[in-house]
Order: C-alpha cells, then structure tokens, then sequence
C-alpha cells in the first residue's frame, strides 16, 4: 500500500474513533470527572470548629457523673474547639446539660462571625461544622443544631452543620420515660450515631436501684437529604458489655477519624435508619 494510503487510512479510523468516543460521552464523560474530583476531596482542606455537649449531672461538677470525663477528653482533641471562655462553663471543654441552648448559641455565632458584624455570612470565613453530644447533652446538641438552621443571625447559606456525632443521646419525655427517637434537623450533613441499646446488668446509667434508667440510646429519624449512620455497640459480641459510660471511650477513636478525613476503624455494626 503507498504510503499516502496508508496515511489516509490512520486518519479516517483516528476521526471516526473520536466521533463514537464523543457519541458515547454525550451528557456523561464530563459529568463523571466532575463527580469523581468531589468525592476525592480531602475533607480536611475546609477549617472545621467543634462545638460540645456534656451529658446531665447530679450536682454542678460534670465530671462526677460517668462518661463525661472521657468525653471531655474527646472534645479536647477535636479541631477548632468552641467553649464558654469567660462563662458559667468555662473550666469545661464542653457546654454542661441546660434546658436551653440560648448561651451556647451566642457563643458559637461570636466564634463563626469572623468580621464581627454580628451575622454568620459567607463574607465570614467557610467552617465545617461539627456538633458533638454526649447522653442529654445529645439532644442539647440536636436544639442547637436545629437552632442554627432557623436563627436570623445566620444566613440560609450557612444553616448547614457537616457534622452531628451523638454519642448515646437519651432524654425523657415526662416524668421517668425516655424519648423513643431523636429526630435528626434537615440541616444536618452527615449523623453519625455511636449509641448501645441493650443494657448491661450493671449499666452505670441504672439510678435509685433501677427505677430510673437505664440510659440507652434513642433511635435516630432523619429527613432523606442527611446521611445516617446508626452504630449499635450492642449488636456485637465483643462490645455486648459496653454500657452507657462507656460510649465516648469506645467512639473516641472513629469520631477522630471521621473529622481527620480517614476512614473510621473499630466500628460496630450499623442499624438501618428510619425517615422523616
């Protein structure tokens, strides 16, 4: 074959190739890139603050009630820790259990309002928001977070919290009976839910000889625009035994994961969640 044939014969396949190439990519090449490029960001990349809440004590010192000691040392590790400096909490590095969560709200707009105008705009600068509560102070963290999504001091861009860990959140509902569930605020990015549900025989949460407590933690609901994960320490064997105080020891770890941006390690089975 001449070499000009052969040469207009390479050509023709190169043209054709790149035009069923293009065929097939119609409406999805770019898309796939785009969406592949997303799921690869570091999450680690956006500065983050972390926002505590303690579950309820008997008198004023938290730590003399189980599991908050260990879950002020989570709090402590995590990046950007927001507390009451200068305020009834401030020996804490959490927001103690309160029947409302109007302090800690101003506390946490003073620290998202970087150019102090009074507002959380996105002329402040971007945060990744994380929201930790432990026990009742899970459902503290809930009010707070639903707060945030509804207070006029936040513009709708920044309603939104990345992150809600809730570490066996409990609460009554009237007199000594507990809340079934914990609905998850829409504005809620991802929850992620460390909780046990069958008490042990001698669970730390079992008060006045067992007529108040046990303390297991509430179901999640979410809305369908939140990721849900529910983890049962009760559902596995080797963590069978983990009782309420024991929570923020065993979910410390894969709580620091998560917000590392690495992939949590020593989870325990996962629950389906319901929908709101």
């Amino acid at each position: 074959m001449p070499r000009s044939s052969w040469l207009s014969s390479v050509l023709k396949i190169s043209v054709l190739s790149t035009m069923i190439a293009g065929v097939a990519c119609l409406g999805g090449c770019a898309m796939e890139s785009d969406e592949t490029a997303s799921t690869d960001e570091d999450t680690t990349a956006r500065a983050q603050m972390s926002i505590c809440f303690s579950g309820r004590s008997l008198g004023d010192n938290p730590y003399d009630s189980g599991g908050n000691s260990e879950f002020g040392v989570l709090c402590k590790a995590l990046p950007g820790l927001v507390h009451d400096a200068g305020g009834h909490d401030a020996a804490y590095p959490f927001f103690r259990w309160n029947s409302n969560v109007d302090r800690a709200l101003d506390v946490l707009v003073s620290a998202l309002d970087t150019n102090h105008d009074g507002f959380v705009t996105n002329m402040d600068t971007a945060i990744d928001l994380n929201v930790v509560g432990y026990s009742w102070g899970g459902f503290n963290a809930r009010d707070l977070i639903a707060k945030v999504g509804t207070d006029r001091r936040f513009s709708p861009s920044r309603h939104g919290v990345a992150r809600f860990f809730a570490l066996d959140p409990y609460r009554t509902d009237e007199l000594i009976f507990g809340k079934a569930e914990i609905e998850i605020p829409a504005n809620v990015g991802t929850l992620h839910e460390f909780r046990h549900t069958v008490a042990p025989t001698n669970d730390c949460s079992r008060i006045a000889w067992g007529l108040v407590g046990p303390f297991t933690g509430r179901t999640p609901e979410c809305t369908g625009t939140t990721v849900c994960h529910d983890y049962d320490y009760s559902l596995v064997p080797a963590t069978v035994n983990v009782d309420h105080c024991g929570i923020p020891t065993h979910a410390t770890r894969p709580v620091l994961q998560i917000v590392r941006g690495l992939a949590p390690t020593t989870l325990p089975r996962e629950r389906p969640v319901a929908r709101y």
